[in-house]
């Protein structure tokens, strides 16, 4: 009796089959495109697409001119930008303002926006002290609509003691007595002269001290405290959808002269 005849099978066709169906079906899920269509993109994150960030950086400093809080300004550079995301570049936001100060528009190679504000002291020049929080407006675009935010300042502060030009002996202490600090804004104060900074003491309120001893270490002459002044805010409430991230510095000097 002949052997029923048997089909050959290739060994590689029971993984093959398996295989190409496994293929088929991932393909299947993916939802190919038709013909002639583009692939379907990833959906944008919707936080990205519609939140636009105001970025402010503000640095500038003066001297102390009297005890009565007048200001000499050395520098002073303003720039506000708007972001899609907070990323890319500066956005057209219209005609925009700093407490009613209408800032420069400028516009950089590639089309980004940003807007400036120079060393611009108001009529009848800069006092120190104030209210650290100011409004940045914009008149509005076709991406961006108009809005007034709030923002956090580092002020230039008032300082009552010691007065502008006075002596120091350098054996004893000295005081620094400024307005009470703004909360959450962060503040530094050091005397600079001939030799190693010396940093003082926060006893609060505004309240800071060099101890006695402390500016032994100085030369005798001209010195100046230095009164550093920061604030910052990586993702704070605008209006609508705008928010707002801030940098800001000031530095105060007052000079005085070591005994």
């Amino acid at each position: 009796m002949r052997p029923r005849p048997t089909s050959a099978r290739p060994s590689g066709a029971r993984i093959a089959r398996p295989a190409i169906a496994c293929l088929l079906l991932l393909a299947g899920c993916a939802g190919p495109a038709r013909l002639g269509e583009r692939p379907r993109a990833a959906p944008a994150a919707r936080t990205d697409s519609a939140l636009v960030v105001l970025e402010l950086r503000l640095q500038r400093s003066a001297e102390l001119a009297d005890g009565r809080g007048a200001l000499r300004v050395f520098d002073q550079d303003v720039r506000v930008e708007y972001r899609a995301g907070g990323t890319g570049a500066g956005l057209d936001a219209g005609e925009v303002a700093l407490e009613g100060r209408p800032l420069s528009r400028v516009v950089d190679g590639k089309g980004g926006v940003s807007y400036r504000l120079g060393r611009d002291e108001p009529e009848g020049g800069t006092q120190a002290g104030g209210e650290p929080w100011a409004t940045i407006a914009n008149t509005g675009s076709p991406r961006i609509p108009a809005a007034s935010v709030r923002v956090k300042l580092a002020l230039y502060p008032l300082v009552t003691r010691p007065t502008p030009g006075q002596g120091v002996a350098r054996s004893e202490e000295l005081p620094i007595v400024m307005l009470p600090p703004v909360p959450e804004v962060w503040y530094r104060v050091s005397l600079v002269g001939a030799g190693d900074p010396v940093s003082a003491t926060d006893l609060g309120e505004g309240r800071w001290l060099f101890p006695s001893g402390s500016l032994a270490g100085l030369n005798p002459g001209r010195a100046r405290v230095l009164i550093e002044v920061e604030t910052s805010c990586g993702d704070c409430p605008g209006a609508g959808s705008l928010r707002a991230n801030w940098s800001t510095r000031t530095d105060l000097e007052l000079s005085v002269t070591l005994l």
